[in-house]
C-alpha cells in the first residue's frame, strides 16, 4: 500500500510538473537593418562611374552585417580583387524612390554613411533603397572631401550626386541579394 501511495505521489508530481504553463514568451529581438546580407552587383549593374577608368570594376560583392560592419570585394577587368572594410550607419528617410529605372520604385530611401578603415580611411555618404531582392545604392566619398562633389540625398533621390553643381547618376548601382 505504501508503494502504491508513493507511486501515486510521484506520478501526480510528474503530472503537475508536466502540465504547468509553458514559458513561451520570447525575448525582444533587435531589428535588423534592411541592408544586412550579401549583395552582388555585376556587369551593367555596376555604377558607370566605377566601371570605367581608372577603376574598371566589373563586379562588386558587398556584405553588410547586423553588427554594422561591412566588407566589399571589388573585381576589376583584369580580375584583380580589392577588399574594402569598415563600419556603417543607416537610417530611414521620409523619401521614397520615385524612379522606375532601378527596380526599387516606391521603397523607402535610407541614408547611409560608410566609414571605411581598410585599405585606407575614407568616409562615403549616400542612399539606398531595397525592394525584394533588389537594392539601388548610391554613395560617394565625402572624407577626404572631393573638390566640387556633393553626396546624394534621400530628398534628391537616386542620381543626386552633384559634381560641380550638376547632378549625375553615374554612381547609382544595382545589387541583387544573394
Amino acid at each position: 500500500m505504501k508503494k502504491l501511495l508513493l507511486l501515486l505521489v510521484v506520478a501526480g508530481t510528474m503530472f503537475l510538473t508536466s502540465c504547468s504553463k509553458d514559458d513561451s514568451s520570447t525575448s525582444p529581438t533587435t531589428p535588423t537593418d534592411t541592408i544586412v546580407g550579401t549583395w552582388l552587383s555585376a556587369g551593367t549593374n555596376v555604377a558607370y562611374g566605377l566601371s570605367v577608368a581608372p577603376f574598371n570594376v566589373v563586379q562588386i560583392t558587398a556584405t553588410f552585417r547586423a553588427d554594422h560592419t561591412y566588407t566589399v570585394v571589388q573585381v576589376d577587368k583584369n580580375n584583380v580583387s580589392t577588399t574594402l572594410s569598415g563600419t556603417y550607419t543607416s537610417s530611414a528617410s521620409t523619401s521614397t524612390d520615385g524612379s522606375a529605372t532601378y527596380g526599387t520604385q516606391g521603397s523607402t530611401i535610407y541614408n547611409i554613411v560608410c566609414s571605411q578603415s581598410t585599405p585606407a580611411a575614407v568616409t562615403a555618404t549616400g542612399i539606398f533603397a531595397i525592394k525584394g531582392t533588389a537594392m539601388t545604392y548610391e554613395v560617394i566619398q565625402t572624407t577626404p572631401a572631393l573638390s566640387g562633389v556633393t553626396a546624394p540625398t534621400a530628398a534628391g533621390g537616386f542620381g543626386s550626386t552633384s559634381i560641380l553643381g550638376t547632378n549625375y547618376s553615374i554612381y547609382v548601382q544595382k545589387y541583387v541579394k544573394q
